[in-house]
C-alpha cells in the first residue's frame, strides 16, 4: 500500500497462498490519516474565479497532468508461470445512490468541518457604515456528534451579533448555518474589507470549504474556497423605496446584489406573470437567458408590454438566439445568429449621449465606471433595431467593428423598455462599482422621473 508520507499502515490480514483456478486472496490494511494530512485537492487554482486570469501551480511535479496522483493506492503483484506482474488500483470509497446503484470513488482527505460563509463578496453604501447580514454554514465530515462553533474575524472596529454561534452536528454529512449580523462603522469609498468565518472543532480551527464537482461519467473533485468574504464599500446613489420585480433566466445573483443596496426585490413566478399586479413595481428585471427559460415570460409578454406603456420601466438583460423568435418588445430588433460579443473587460466605452437621464440620476456616470470590469464588457449585443430605440453605449474589442446594440432604450406610452446586455451578473458579485452605479440609474430613473414631473 502507498501511502503519503507520514501516515502510518499496518497490514491486518494477510492470505498470500499458491492460488488454484477460481481461487481469490486478499490482503487487509488498517491506515492511519495524520491531523496534518493535506486535503485531496487539485495541484492548480486561482485565488478569484473572476479576477485571476492564470492558475498557480502549487505542485510543479505534477504539471501536465490533469490531477495529482491518489492519495492512497494499492498494488498486487504476482507471477504466473515465472513471470512478475503487477496491477495498481487507487483506494475507493463506496457509494449507493438509489438510482444509479453502487457507486465508487478515490478515496479524499477532507477537512472534518467544511465550512463556508456567504456571500461571498458584497457591497455596502459607503454613506455612513450600517447593518450587514452574514450566513455561515458548517457540514460535518466526523463519524458521530460533533460540537462545533463559528465565528467571524473582522476588520478593526466592527463588531457582529452574536459573537459566536455553537452548532450540534449529530452525524456525518448533516449541515447547519448561522446568521450573524454585522454593525459597520463609516467606510472609505472604493476600499475593500475582508471577514473570515472560522469553525472551532476538536482544538483546531477550520477556515475554509469544498464542494463537490460531480458527473456520471467524471471522477468526483472538491473545489476548495476560503470561508470568506471580500465586503466593499460602493460610492452607489440610488432612489429610496424602489420596488423591483425580477423574472429569473437560468440563474443569477442580480437580485442579492440590488438587495445589499436596499432595493425590495421579489421574485416573479408564472402566476404572477399571468395575473399579478405588475403596476406595484417601480422596475421589472428579466434575467439572463430567460427567453430560454421561461415559457410563462413567453406565454405573458403581452402583459409586461402592457405595463411599460402605462408607465413602467422594463429591463431586459442578455438573451440568447430563441429572444428571436418572439416579438419581445415594443418595436422590432433582432440578435440574429451571430450576434457580436465584447470579451475585453478593458475595452474603450463611450457614453453616445451624456445628458440622458440614464446618465445623471441619480448617479452621475462617467468613463471611470467602465474601470475595474472583469470578464468581459457583455455578451449578445443587438445586430439590428428600430430607430425608436436609441443606443446609449459604443464599445468593441480589438479588431470589431464598434458595437452599439449593447445598450438600446425607447420609450414606449408613459414608460420605458431597456435592453442591457452588458454584463452585470459578472460585475455585481465581483463588487464592480461603476456597475452599480449604472444599473442602479436603470432601475431609478423612471421612479426620478415620475417624482419630478409631479
Amino acid at each position: 500500500l502507498r501511502t503519503p508520507a507520514g501516515w502510518q499502515v499496518s497490514r491486518q490480514k494477510a492470505n498470500l497462498d499458491t492460488l488454484l483456478v477460481n481461487q481469490s486472496t486478499s490482503v487487509k490494511f488498517e491506515v492511519q490519516v495524520p491531523d496534518s494530512a493535506a486535503y485531496t485537492r487539485p495541484y492548480w487554482s486561482r485565488a478569484s474565479e473572476v479576477r485571476d486570469p492564470l492558475y498557480q501551480v502549487a505542485q510543479p511535479e505534477y504539471a501536465n497532468m490533469p490531477f495529482a496522483p491518489p492519495d492512497v493506492t494499492g498494488t498486487f503483484k504476482y507471477r504466473v508461470e515465472g513471470i512478475e506482474l503487477s496491477v495498481t488500483q487507487p483506494a475507493q470509497t463506496q457509494q449507493v445512490d438509489r438510482l444509479a446503484g453502487e457507486q465508487r470513488s478515490v478515496l479524499a482527505v477532507a477537512p472534518a468541518i467544511n465550512v463556508s460563509l456567504s456571500p461571498a463578496s458584497g457591497v455596502i453604501r459607503a454613506s455612513g457604515g450600517g447593518k450587514y447580514s452574514l450566513r455561515v454554514t458548517a457540514a460535518s465530515n466526523v463519524k458521530g456528534s460533533a460540537q462545533a462553533n463559528l465565528r467571524l474575524k473582522l476588520p478593526a472596529g466592527w463588531t457582529v451579533s452574536p459573537a459566536r454561534a455553537a452548532v450540534t452536528l449529530s452525524h456525518e454529512g448533516e449541515i447547519q448555518a448561522a446568521a450573524f449580523e454585522l454593525s459597520i462603522p463609516a467606510l472609505a469609498p472604493g476600499k475593500a474589507y475582508d471577514v473570515q468565518a472560522v469553525a472551532e472543532y476538536g482544538g483546531r480551527e477550520y477556515t475554509e470549504g469544498y464542494r463537490r464537482i460531480a458527473h456520471p461519467d467524471l471522477e468526483p473533485r472538491h473545489l476548495y474556497r476560503p470561508a470568506a468574504m471580500t465586503l466593499k464599500a460602493v460610492n452607489v446613489q440610488i432612489t429610496a423605496g424602489l420596488h423591483v420585480g425580477y423574472v429569473m433566466g437560468v440563474g443569477d445573483e442580480v437580485p442579492q446584489a440590488l438587495e445589499q443596496l436596499g432595493v425590495n426585490v421579489k421574485m416573479l413566478d408564472a402566476q404572477d406573470l399571468a395575473s399579478g399586479d405588475l403596476d406595484a413595481f417601480d422596475t421589472i428585471l428579466i434575467g439572463i437567458r430567460a427567453s430560454a427559460m421561461r415559457d410563462d415570460w413567453k406565454a405573458h409578454n403581452r402583459r409586461l408590454l402592457d405595463y411599460v406603456e402605462r408607465g413602467g420601466n422594463l429591463i431586459v438583460q442578455y438573451q440568447t438566439q430563441e429572444f428571436d423568435e418572439l416579438p419581445y418588445g415594443p418595436y422590432p430588433f433582432r440578435l440574429t445568429p451571430r450576434a457580436e460579443e465584447v470579451s475585453e473587460e478593458d475595452a474603450k466605452v463611450t457614453i453616445l449621449d451624456p445628458a440622458n437621464l440614464v446618465f445623471n440620476t441619480p448617479n452621475k456616470i462617467a468613463a471611470s465606471d467602465f474601470d475595474g470590469w472583469v470578464e468581459e464588457r457583455g455578451s449578445k449585443f443587438m445586430s439590428e433595431w428600430d430607430s425608436r430605440y436609441q443606443a446609449l453605449l459604443e464599445c468593441y474589442d480589438r479588431e470589431q467593428a464598434p458595437q452599439r446594440g449593447g445598450l438600446l432604450r425607447a420609450s414606449y406610452g408613459q414608460g420605458t423598455y431597456t435592453y442591457a446586455a452588458y454584463a452585470f451578473y459578472r460585475q455585481l458579485p465581483a463588487g464592480v462599482e461603476g456597475a452599480y452605479r449604472l444599473l442602479a440609474n436603470l432601475i431609478s430613473v423612471q421612479k426620478a422621473r415620475a417624482e419630478k414631473s409631479r
